[in-house]
């Protein structure tokens, strides 16, 4: 939780300093066409809004079929790359 407030302070801080968005996608709700150029980057460089519900599912991970439109499922590898991503 430290670490998590660490991070929004920091984010916030970068947000002040610059003119453009600290966020890689700025949306805060899933939108499929917009995050899509996530894919094949690196789940650890990416930095979306905290308001933004994420679900982390790994390639091997058994998903439920809970559905939730505005969240974005991000698919990663072992090594944390993303896949593809999806809405629900």
């Amino acid at each position: 939780m430290k670490a998590a407030s660490i991070t929004l302070a920091t984010l916030l801080a970068l947000g002040a300093c610059s003119a453009t968005s600290p966020y890689t996608v700025a949306d805060t709700r899933c939108n499929a066409a917009r995050h899509q150029q996530l894919v094949g980057m690196n789940w650890g460089e990416v930095f979306l809004p905290p308001n933004l519900t994420v679900r982390l599912i790994d390639r091997n991970e058994i998903v439920p079929a809970t559905s939730n439109p505005g969240r974005l499922n991000l698919y990663v590898d072992e090594k944390g790359w993303i896949a593809r991503i999806s809405c629900g």
